[in-house]
């Protein structure tokens, strides 16, 4: 029987336009839409930053000044336009990625991602939208007509270059709104419920001095602060992924809030804040979640009052942004980012810390006592000596202007800080008084505090091998073999004596020598080196605790901090 041969023919599987752009805009609200062309000028802002500074490719910092560049937002019941001076769209862009569906993201630490932002901003917002771009090399224009572009089968959109004016930046305008669009923009408390809300979620961008506006009134940084002088310090933590995202999560007292026990307490001042409450989630300093109590920030029960006063920052920092915990709205968070999922058995800890510290408060108030700020607590903001070590490892690459939240950095040479340790040491396995071991030894000049400092060292090495060994399930062991030879030399008489035995530096020391599995295989040879000057300088680090004549001068403390930092940063970060 002959084989039939069929006649080929080919399945169009093109999306209907109509179905593309409903989908888009669905379930996108209208300020999400607002965001993303906010989100889209930051982007150029920053490019252009990168540009004239003439950043080199691996850099992964964030600009520290938006100085010069502004967004001008102008809304009514007419119509919407957005400008900028945030340096235009290259032709080239225009035409090959900027208004095509699902083009992801090209810019470095940038917070446009998902390629869907404009698209959605223009088809949600009117029917009629003018985009007008200049470089200060070239020029161009398009004009999107929904309705026509709808009914077409073409997917292309006319646009027209032109020398350029010399005006750089980008306009777009977007007309025929939405009857419900225009009657919001045409409502003055609307967009003073909007002016609030691009004030907390570019808070960092504005404290940065970029100027955002609305209808010709500047916005104001409205990001939530952290009491500084309070009766209870200010958690932090720092560390990064091994995909690159860094991740900085701060919390406290809300600046302006009281507890009952304190003599300034004003139920008054304190009832407008309650909104204010609970985490704040950012991404490249773009905030996508703001006062959270909810589940999806850690918060597995009811909000209780006893959490009032609570204010919590997590920063997310990459330079691939689709690395970070944003959903595609940008105005929610992603459960199930590797990133994110670090970060929130941290905000959960901290999170019952301040439920510890408010108890106490409230035993405080019933004991008829007053609850004072912490004797001689210093300013919470990073001392001179810690900002010089952030400079030296920014290169100095961006203008300077304050910026609250501390940066992660990449290593930095031992000779240009003077702290115990620097700043990039990676905090993710530091808790409790571990983690407040490391912060005081990211903080201490040794060159001023030299003794102070190297009873630091010796407290934190004790601490770091504890707390290392206990991470990798080889703690008991350890405590086993101490306790066995402490046994034999007669130092343990009775069970008490055996209950308050805390192993000591030198026999940390002598255990990881007779282990050496516990360094690892990579720099085995170096650590062993690091470990072996560790136990050569006890003496000296006893003598700083316990000999009132001994003296140690600065130079001999640093070669210490020098040696001994490789075994130091190994345990801590691994």
């Amino acid at each position: 029987m002959a084989k039939r041969i069929g006649k080929s023919f080919r399945v169009d599987t093109k999306p209907s336009k109509k179905v593309v752009v409903d989908s888009l805009t669905r379930d996108i609200s209208v300020d999400a839409c607002i965001f993303d062309l906010i989100d889209n000028s930051i982007d150029a802002a920053r490019d252009t930053i990168y540009l004239d500074q003439e950043i080199e490719s691996g850099f992964e910092q964030l600009p520290e000044s938006f100085d010069g560049y502004k967004i001008e937002i102008t809304l009514g019941g007419e119509g919407f336009s957005i400008a900028d001076n945030c340096g235009g769209i290259p032709v080239d862009k225009l035409r090959e990625m900027v208004l095509r569906f699902g083009e992801r993201s090209s810019h470095k630490m940038g917070i446009g991602v998902f390629g869907l932002g404009l698209n959605r901003a223009l088809f949600k917002l009117g029917r009629v939208s003018h985009l007008k771009t200049d470089t200060g090399l070239q020029r161009a224009e398009l004009v999107l007509n929904t309705d026509k572009y709808l009914g077409s089968k073409d997917w292309n959109l006319p646009a027209e270059e032109f020398p350029t004016s010399g005006q750089i930046g980008t306009v777009i305008e977007i007309l025929q709104l939405p009857s419900d669009i225009a009657r919001r923009f045409g409502d003055p408390s609307e967009i003073e419920t909007l002016r609030h809300d691009i004030g907390r979620r570019y808070g960092r961008f504005i404290a940065s001095a970029l100027k955002i506006s609305i209808n010709g009134t500047a916005i104001n940084n409205e990001e939530v602060g952290i009491r500084e002088n309070g009766p209870f310090e200010i958690k932090r933590k720092s560390y990064k992924t091994t995909d690159g995202v860094s991740i900085n999560i701060e919390c406290g007292q809300h600046r302006d809030h009281r507890f009952t026990a304190e003599p300034d307490y004003n139920s008054d001042r304190n009832l407008p804040l309650t909104k204010q409450y609970g985490w704040t989630i950012l991404c490249n300093d773009r905030a996508i979640v703001v006062s959270d109590k909810t589940p999806k920030t850690g918060w597995d029960g009811k909000f209780h009052t006893e959490f009032y006063g609570f204010v919590g920052l997590v920063r997310f920092v990459g330079p691939e942004s689709d690395k970070l915990p944003w959903a595609t709205t940008k105005i929610d968070v992603d459960l199930n980012n590797n990133a994110y999922q670090m970060a929130l058995e941290d905000m959960r800890q901290f999170a019952e810390i301040w439920r510890k510290n408010a108890n106490k408060a409230k035993a405080t108030k019933r004991k008829n006592e007053v609850l004072t700020p912490i004797p001689g607590l210093p300013s919470q903001s990073q001392n001179s000596e810690t900002k010089k070590n952030e400079d030296v490892a920014n290169g100095k690459k961006t203008k300077g202007a304050k910026v609250d939240a501390p940066k992660y950095i990449t290593k930095i040479d031992h000779n240009q800080f003077r702290t115990i340790l620097p700043l990039d040491v990676d905090e993710k396995y530091c808790y409790d008084k571990h983690l407040a071991l490391v912060h005081e030894a990211k903080n201490l000049d040794l060159g001023e505090l030299t003794y102070a400092g190297l009873v630091l060292i010796r407290m934190l090495f004790e601490a770091t091998v504890a707390t290392h060994l206990a991470r990798h399930g080889k703690y008991d062991a350890f405590r086993q073999e101490v306790l066995d030879k402490r046994r034999q030399e007669g130092l343990i008489k009775n069970a008490q004596d055996e209950k308050n035995m805390n192993p000591t530096m030198d026999e940390a020391s002598v255990y990881l020598v007779n282990n050496p599995s516990i360094l690892g295989t990579a720099k085995r040879n170096h650590l062993k080196h690091s470990l072996g000057r560790m136990k050569e300088h006890k003496k000296i680090l006893n003598s700083a605790a316990h000999n009132p004549y001994q003296p140690i001068n600065r130079s001999e403390a640093f070669q210490i901090r020098d040696e001994v930092l490789p075994i130091l940063r190994h345990l801590i970060e691994t």
